[in-house]
């Protein structure tokens, strides 16, 4: 039997340690907003929160910004938040991390 070394990828395991920071901030932050993850719209909204994050990420990234978790975390809380907010949730700013370069890369993004 062979071994499986996918997991000793050095790209691999910086991806698992972003998406698993994400998974983190995001459960958090649908907490403190006091939405169940069992919301049935969550599905929806993450979906679409995740399309943009792409988009916004790839931008980020061609501009040279940081490929920190936390970087890759707010990008992706922001994007979220855009898609709460359009469907009349209410999304405190002071909830989301402060970035005002991600708020600039979502409207490049959104033109």
């Amino acid at each position: 039997m062979e071994r499986d070394n996918f997991g000793e990828d050095p790209q691999i395991r910086y991806l698992r340690q972003v998406f698993g920071y994400t998974e983190t901030a995001q459960a958090d932050f649908l907490r403190r907003l006091n939405i169940s993850p069992f919301d049935d719209r969550l599905r929806r909204w993450r979906e679409t929160a995740l399309k943009l994050f792409e988009k916004v990420w790839m931008l980020s990234s061609k501009r040279g910004a940081t490929s920190e978790k936390e970087q890759v975390s707010k990008i992706y809380l922001h994007c979220l938040a855009h898609f709460l907010k359009m469907n009349r949730i209410a999304v405190p700013p002071e909830m989301l991390p402060v970035d005002e370069n991600v708020d600039s890369l979502i409207k490049d993004v959104l033109k």
